[in-house]
């Protein structure tokens, strides 16, 4: 069983209305030349919306969980997309050229040592056409607000999920020489008769600065076309909420 999958009805329930980026990856799509590529797609949240613009899109996912919640939402809204259960650092993807590939929301972050971000980026840059552009999307780090992290325990949302109610807790707690935040969910599931079932979470994430992204995309063989600081694609500075790169295969 993969960490994420006793997570993934969590995941989907933390992250299906979050739509501030949706808009981006329509119009992204809607310029792309061939088929969408998500890597780390999760439960399907943006993958969801570009099938119903009409785009052939193929989702990854490490997580088997993760794609069988999006499969279901595909079912439930009479929508196709080729979902593949793999890790992006090796998966093997059909014998197809991308017009357009993307990584979400943070999801980059994941890739903890230069290695993976390499062998990540390796993945996305054969499977893109010549003309194709790879699109990541990162937080973009504030280092005033990264010192304040301590581990504090703090209620982040609450809703009802399969007719309990759920609480969501996260602790951070971060190092600046590591550049990684440790982060911790915690999850307490009340039931009708008042039953509390906690679950915990822990991973890893990884921040970059601007320039350390260009450089791995220059190693990995991509040509920088864009940095912006929105997904209104306004210009890149120290005070930006996002740090989103765009990039094409290197010649």
């Amino acid at each position: 069983m993969n960490t994420y999958d006793p997570f993934a009805r969590y995941y989907d329930a933390d992250f299906r209305d979050y739509t501030e980026d949706v808009s981006f990856y329509r119009e992204l799509a809607r310029r792309a030349s061939g088929p969408i590529l998500e890597l780390m797609c999760g439960t399907g949240r943006v993958l969801l919306p570009l099938a119903e613009a009409g785009h052939q899109i193929t989702g990854v996912d490490v997580s088997s969980a993760m794609l069988a919640i999006a499969r279901e939402h595909l079912a439930e809204s009479g929508l196709s997309a080729t979902l593949i259960e793999g890790d992006v650092r090796s998966v093997a993807l059909p014998e197809q050229h991308f017009g357009l590939a993307f990584i979400a929301i943070n999801s980059f972050m994941h890739m903890e040592t230069v290695r993976d971000q390499l062998a990540t980026l390796e993945t996305a840059r054969r499977a893109l056409s010549h003309r194709g552009s790879l699109v990541i999307d990162l937080f973009n780090p504030d280092p005033i607000e990264i010192v304040r992290e301590d581990n504090r325990i703090v209620l982040d949302r609450h809703y009802n999920l399969d007719g309990c109610h759920v609480q969501k807790f996260v602790a951070i707690d971060s190092d600046t020489a590591e550049q990684k935040s440790y982060v911790t969910y915690l999850y307490d599931e009340s039931d009708a008769e008042g039953r509390v079932t906690r679950r915990t979470m822990r991973f890893t994430m990884r921040w970059y600065y601007r320039y350390e992204i260009e450089h791995l995309l220059a190693r990995a063989g991509f040509s920088l076309r864009a940095i912006y600081g929105s997904y209104d694609l306004d210009e890149y500075s120290s005070g930006s909420p996002r740090l989103i790169v765009v990039a094409s295969p290197g010649k």
